[in-house]
């Protein structure tokens, strides 16, 4: 079996889920013998041995929409079993449908919540616009083509019905996550420290998690706010422009400037030690597909308190932290205070996380796309 991935980034060190999920699938496919076949935009860092990964430069612009014919002309000549596309409204997408239309080769997506996650988000209308230009141009015509489109998430799954997608089309495959073996020991400063690893984007709402840590932290002088995580423009527009900034300068407006700590990006060892060295994790976006840092977070025995988004409910389940409504910063400052108050329900939230966070292991995501693979070849 030979899969042809077409997807913007790929690449284990770029900050964005979809890229790291192409590649722990396509790392744990070779390691079964699968091979793929890689056309991309931005190559990042991998360590594949069999995987042939082919860089483009796109001729063409407009917004994250990218244009280039050489991945087309690419897509449409490979010899392939399995057309495997990452995301909605993209040229790579649509290379992948003509690739597959002309080809009868079955065509897969994994949508990564490009489908209907806009809508979550406040934005003006010029941000919506491209996303609704695109619908009514093509209508819809990638989705509707797909042989399946794979939701990571329950909540994924009730949008893709929700946009006229018919179940019988939708898989659900939560992403997979390549859990750490460290032996690494917390650091005791004597402070609670609570952790987001997040890109620093509108999307994510750090806002209100500096709120909420701001009310609490006036009741509670130990706590900590520490912010891993940059800048990464996504493809919301305005919202996005200087938005690290706003949030410096709401730090100094409330005078916690160095209560939060803003760790900029870490990796490996350096980011689990941050995990380690943390009690509470928080995480306030307005809109996620799945949020890979919320497994890493479980997995490290971290007590959440979440935004109904992504997977946060699949792990909490009641027993391992909170959801918040969104905005509700005043909410989020009572519970981080409830956690960090009771040392026993701190331990016991971390432990139920730690065991839902093993069913999110790259074997299983593996398997499962596999298993989808062999139905459709």
């Amino acid at each position: 079996m030979i899969i042809l991935r077409l997807i913007g980034e790929f690449g284990y060190d770029i900050p964005v889920g979809p890229s790291k999920q192409a590649y722990l699938l396509t790392k744990g496919l070779e390691e079964k013998g699968i091979r793929s076949t890689i056309l991309t935009y931005k190559k990042g860092e991998v360590n594949l041995k069999y995987v042939n990964i082919i860089e483009y430069k796109p001729i063409f612009r407009f917004s994250h929409y990218k244009l280039s014919i050489r991945m087309l002309l690419r897509a449409i000549n490979e010899d392939c079993s399995i057309i495997h596309v990452h995301g909605y409204r993209n040229f790579q997408t649509d290379a992948g449908v003509l690739a597959s239309f002309l080809n009868k080769t079955p065509l897969v997506i994994t949508t990564h919540g490009t489908v209907k996650g806009y809508e979550f988000l406040n934005l003006r209308l010029s941000s919506k616009l491209p996303n609704i230009v695109y619908d009514s141009l093509t209508m819809k015509s990638a989705l509707k083509f797909a042989d399946r489109i794979v939701a990571t998430s329950k909540k994924e799954y009730l949008e893709l019905l929700s946009f006229g997608i018919p179940s019988n089309k939708i898989r659900i495959i939560p992403n997979g996550i390549e859990f750490p073996k460290i032996n690494v020991k917390r650091e005791n400063k004597g402070t609670i420290n609570l952790l987001t690893v997040s890109r620093l984007t509108f999307k994510n709402n750090l806002e209100m998690a500096i709120k909420g840590f701001y009310e609490a932290y006036k009741k509670n002088n130990k706590l900590r706010y520490i912010i891993v995580g940059d800048e990464k423009p996504s493809r919301y527009g305005s919202e996005e422009s200087n938005y690290k900034n706003k949030l410096l300068k709401l730090c100094k407006y409330l005078g916690i400037e160095d209560k939060v700590l803003f760790k900029g990006w870490l990796t490996g060892e350096e980011l689990w030690k941050a995990y380690i060295n943390s009690d509470i994790f928080i995480w306030t976006s307005r809109y996620d597909n799945f949020a890979h840092a919320l497994v890493e977070a479980a997995y490290f025995k971290l007590p959440i308190i979440s935004t109904p988004v992504g997977i946060a409910e699949e792990i909490i389940e009641d027993k391992g932290g909170f959801i918040v409504d969104h905005e509700n910063y005043k909410l989020l400052s009572e519970k981080i205070l409830e956690i960090c108050e009771n040392q026993k329900i701190l331990k016991e939230m971390g432990e139920h996380n730690y065991q839902r966070s093993l069913n999110f292991n790259v074997d299983r995501m593996v398997n499962d796309y596999i298993k989808l693979y062999e139905e459709l070849v």
